[in-house]
């Protein structure tokens, strides 16, 4: 089979209303890119998607909303080994 080339148009505008199915594979183009290491529009290209990524994942995630509280303050200076 011979050597071929095939190209992607994607418009980083619409990422969010692309299927995670999509993103996913927009994701591995975005790092599979051939441009060189530094390439302003590949390296904010990726950016654009993996930011895409975690907004969604974090869409999903429930917030850790105790993990700091005043009291904890002194319940550790209370507290000898």
């Amino acid at each position: 089979m011979a050597a071929i080339t095939i190209a992607f148009e994607v418009d980083s505008d619409r990422l969010g209303s692309y299927t995670d199915e999509h993103l996913a594979q927009l994701w591995h183009i975005g790092q599979a890119n051939p441009a060189p290491f530094g390439d302003a529009a590949a390296c904010n290209f990726a950016e654009l998607v993996g930011r895409e990524v975690i907004r969604r994942w974090l869409a999903q995630v429930s917030p850790a909303l105790w993990t700091h509280q005043a009291s904890h303050v002194a319940a550790k200076t209370e507290w000898r080994a």
